[in-house]
């Protein structure tokens, strides 16, 4: 719940965390707030199958959000391709390496729906990974994706609920 309060009130970092261990704040929240090292070896914790579980959380959320009528509605739709740079402070992140802006980090692909920035799938890749392969795929099939593959959310970052494909 640490994490999750911390995001809630603006958080973007681990260290944030221990901003809430201040006064009276654990009898607030109901529950005592864990320090930043304990944060960290909690993530730490995770395995590549834990995180393949949440994946498939986040697409069975968005498919579920999507048939309730959150989704883009039933005309054209547009998935923006891009990757982006994630700066790292540690020198020992396992994957983070110096890429073309001679900032270490890792260098995540983003698959997201044009016009409203809604992430539809995410790839996490070492910083030292090319720019993006995709630049716009579109229903009009203008555009091919990962190695000529037909465009959809995930040719490069694998399957996305309610839009395998972009038709």
């Amino acid at each position: 719940m640490t994490l999750v309060q911390s995001l809630l009130v603006g958080g973007d970092c681990i260290d944030d965390a221990d901003q809430m261990r201040t006064a009276s704040t654990a009898e607030v929240l109901g529950h005592g707030v864990r320090a930043p090292s304990t944060l960290g070896t909690f993530l730490r914790s995770f395995t590549f199958g834990h995180v393949s579980q949440l994946d498939k959380v986040f697409d069975e959320v968005l498919r579920r959000a999507w048939e309730a009528g959150a989704g883009p509605g039933g005309g054209p739709l547009t998935i923006d391709m891009d990757s982006t740079i994630c700066e790292t402070y540690g020198l020992s992140k396992q994957g983070a390496r110096f890429g073309y802006t001679s900032v270490r980090g890792y260098h995540p692909l983003v698959a997201s729906l044009a016009g409203t920035e809604e992430v539809l799938g995410v790839r996490l890749r070492g910083g030292n990974a090319h720019t993006a392969v995709v630049r716009r795929a579109s229903s009009s099939g203008s555009s091919t994706g990962c190695a000529g593959q037909e465009p959809t959310a995930r040719s490069c970052c694998g399957p996305t609920p309610a839009s395998t494909t972009t038709t």
